[in-house]
């Protein structure tokens, strides 16, 4: 909520900010350089990609924006159940609990798990489905991108465009300012588009593929134990672990006495064992 608070009140400023500063300009001025640089990006960009990942980037977004983020914890808690119910009461009682997960990712490897899979088989199946999913919202990002090059672009053409039409009435002042003011404006939206809409848009994808690929690969790591048998505490502590490096949260580095008195932490012993060894 206070990160929505402060975007919005960050936005009001921009705007007040910028009609502030070009405030003196025709609004009539205003609204075709703007439609001429959005319009324009969408228009090769709608040419370059097929339509169905502009579908699928507009979904995405809305998601994005619009669904929290997934409980980590939660999603823990529901892989040791599953590990509880395949140690106590088999593959059949792990079926049905299947209907109930919600995360396709997840119901995908429970589902392998009760067709016989060995852990090998199902590592590479889900790596695989995870490839494919994530390549997708790759291509989105790309779509991001290339809309954050094109926006200056065509800016730059409105620009021309603009200097096309002082150049040819040079004798008439009001005309040569109405072209010059078509000419930086173009410039002027084409930098906003890109820097205050796609690149934002791009950062914000891929931050969000960026906690989906940690929160799969705990999935991942969830369902080849369920299917290793291991016991549901170890599962939970190697989980819990993953998301405390996730987060930056990281257990004190034992310490071992040097010949100087002085500590020496794990890591220089390490290098210091490696360093011998190829010695």
């Amino acid at each position: 909520m206070i990160q929505k608070m402060i975007l919005a009140a960050g936005i009001i400023l921009f705007l007040c900010l910028a009609v502030t500063i070009v405030g003196e300009t025709s609004m009539i001025l205003n609204f075709k350089s703007g439609l001429l640089v959005f319009g324009g990006t969408w228009i090769i960009g709608f040419l370059s990609f097929p339509h169905k990942i502009h579908r699928d980037l507009f979904r995405t977004l809305y998601a994005v924006f619009r669904f929290p983020e997934t409980d980590c914890q939660n999603l823990i808690k529901q892989i040791v159940r599953l590990s509880r119910i395949k140690r106590l009461y088999g593959k059949f009682a792990l079926e049905k609990e299947s209907d109930n997960i919600e995360n396709p990712f997840l119901r995908k490897g429970s589902e392998l798990i009760v067709d016989g899979y060995d852990p090998y088989e199902i590592h590479k199946i889900m790596e695989k489905e995870y490839e494919l999913y994530f390549s997708r919202k790759e291509s989105l990002i790309n779509i991001l991108d290339t809309f954050q090059k094109l926006a200056p672009a065509i800016g730059f053409v409105g620009t021309i465009m603009g200097l096309i039409d002082v150049l040819s009435n040079i004798g008439t002042p009001l005309e040569m300012g109405r072209g010059m003011a078509i000419a930086l404006l173009t410039t002027l939206y084409g930098l906003l588009f890109a820097n205050f809409v796609f690149l934002p848009l791009s950062k914000k994808l891929s931050e969000h593929n960026r906690a989906e690929s940690i929160l799969l690969y705990i999935i991942l790591e969830g369902v080849l134990d369920i299917s290793r048998d291991k016991n549901s505490k170890a599962i939970a502590y190697r989980l819990e672990s993953y998301i405390r490096n996730y987060h930056g949260v990281h257990e004190d580095v034992p310490e071992y006495p040097a010949r100087k008195g002085q500590p020496v932490s794990l890591t220089s012993l390490q290098k210091l064992m490696t360093r011998k060894q190829n010695a």
